[in-house]
């Protein structure tokens, strides 16, 4: 069974993709850009939990 989705990565060029993600601080790469992990939570429709907020490292 595929792993549900637990976070969102909010700005960027995949903001609003959905990822499952197993670490808790850093940065990960997600589709050839860097998202930094946060303690934000965010309510999304699909899923009862709140998702993590992946934020684009990258903007200035």
């Amino acid at each position: 069974m595929k792993p549900q989705p637990n976070a969102i990565c909010i700005g960027g060029p995949s903001h609003g993709l959905l990822l499952t993600i197993t670490q808790e601080i850093g940065i990960l790469d997600v589709e050839e850009s860097r998202y930094r992990v946060t303690t934000r939570r965010l309510h999304h429709p699909s899923c009862r939990e709140p998702f993590v907020v992946l934020a684009w490292a990258e903007e200035n």
